[in-house]
Formats: C-alpha cells, structure tokens, sequence
C-alpha cells in the first residue's frame, strides 16, 4: 500500500449549509489527474451515499464489503466529463461499512478512459480500464473530520 499512498492525495470532504454539514466524505486525488470523491450527504430529508469521479468516464469502487456495481446506480453528473453513482443505503450495513473500510483498508478502483460510452457508469466489459488501489490506512486526521461531520451530519441538533 505504500505505493499507492505515494500515487494519490487524500482529503476530508466537508460542506456546510449555514453551521450544518449537508456532505462528508473523501476526497481522493491521484497523480494521472483522476479526481474522486467518496460522499455521504442529506438532500432533504434524504441521506445518500455517492461516488463522485472526474478523469473517467466510468468507475467501480470494491472494498471488503461494498462493490458500487451493486451497492449504487448511475445518476446524471453534474457536470460534463464526471461520473455519478448513488442510492440510500442507511438501511444496508455497507452504507457504514464502506468508510470505516476506506479509512481502515482502502479499497480498488477501477477507472474507465475517455472513448467509451457515457450512458454506463459501469467498467464491466470494458477493455480499457485502469485498476488502482486506494491507500489505506487514511491518516488519523482525514477519518476523525469523516466522523465528526458524518456524526453531526446524521444527527445535527
């Protein structure tokens, strides 16, 4: 794993809404210019868990637990040249698990290339895609402000 801690750049994904966290997550940034963020947040009264990807025109994130072919849908992206995947899952015990895996073990990414078609969000059948593995451990730093905001974002009062 020291190998791909070398490749990547690893942030807390906060934002706030007034004083109110409304996403939390990670931020995953690797050295090819592969942008990915790893998102718990609230629209309405809706929580989702996302993964968000820039770089790519389709992404699967596995860790022990989670494989976001399974786990999530493809949703429009927000922007052209993105990659969206999401669904609730604060019924399903890989909704927790998915962080505390990423913070503790890390977990695979595999990244489609430009060229191929935009209407899946999925690497199955793809013959140009790229595998990398998330480091792991995340630093103690990048977990906690995870946890404190997913804890506040959960239960603000």
């Amino acid at each position: 794993m020291l190998l791909a801690a070398a490749a990547w750049q690893v942030v807390p994904l906060v934002v706030l809404q007034g004083s109110d966290p409304v996403l939390c997550g990670y931020s995953y940034r690797h050295e090819s210019g592969i942008d990915v963020r790893v998102e718990k947040g609230v629209r309405g009264q809706d929580v989702f868990t996302a993964i968000d990807a820039a770089g790519a025109e389709s992404v699967r994130l596995t860790t022990l637990s989670f494989d976001s072919a399974r786990d999530l849908a493809p949703v429009e992206a927000s922007e052209p040249g993105r990659v969206r995947l999401e669904r609730d899952l604060q019924t399903s015990d890989v909704g927790a698990l998915l962080f505390a895996e990423l913070g503790v073990s890390g977990g695979r990414l595999e990244v489609g290339g430009r060229g191929a078609s935009a209407q899946s969000a999925s690497t199955e059948g793809r013959n140009d895609v790229r595998v990398l593995e998330l480091p792991a451990p995340l630093p103690r730093g990048v977990t906690a402000m995870y946890l404190n905001c997913a804890g506040d974002l959960i239960r603000p009062e």
